[in-house]
């Protein structure tokens, strides 16, 4: 990731963003930063996608990340980690979805990793399913697990890794 970021934002919203790069592997993400009401991150030309965390767990960029995606043209997805992600607080992703008629924002998503290593945002109820991959974000409706057990370990699973990605970064 830019040298950069590491000086603007928290550790932990650094180790998310680095969590979140993995599974796009863009060649060279920019910082991403300005007077958008967004909060830093980077921006994957190649992925067609912005990145932001914060540290902040409520949903308060809602107008922000649609204001974004209408202006950039691209997909952004806000990560809300809170304080102590994962372990008391859940970790959500909002994501503004850039679309010809206008951004569609799917809200409170979890991460979720499936049995083949795939990234995905899904929501707790019926709704899109988004997955995260080396051609920026996948929308699909129907969901990446077969059965309620594989919904319950790709959620675990995801936890876990960001509960290590996060603690890796604390400990240096």
């Amino acid at each position: 990731m830019h040298s950069t970021i590491h000086d603007t934002l928290p550790t932990t919203s650094v180790a998310l963003l680095n969590y979140v790069l993995t599974a796009l592997a863009p060649d060279e993400p920019y910082p991403y930063a300005g007077n958008t009401g967004l909060p830093g991150g980077v921006e994957s030309l190649e992925n067609n996608l912005i990145v932001v965390a914060t540290p902040v767990a409520e949903r308060l960029y809602d107008d922000a990340l649609m204001r974004c995606a209408a202006t950039r043209k691209r997909d952004v997805v806000l990560v809300r980690h809170g304080f102590h992600p994962e372990i008391l607080e859940p970790v959500r992703a909002d994501v503004a979805l850039h679309s010809v008629t206008g951004p569609i924002l799917v809200p409170d998503l979890n991460f979720y990793r499936d049995a083949d290593g795939g990234l995905h945002l899904v929501p707790a109820r019926p709704d899109l399913f988004v997955g995260i991959t080396r051609h920026g974000l996948e929308v699909s409706m129907p969901a990446p697990w077969n059965s309620g057990w594989e919904r319950v370990t790709g959620l675990e699973l995801a936890a876990a890794e960001i509960v290590r990605a996060c603690r890796r970064t604390q400990q240096g």
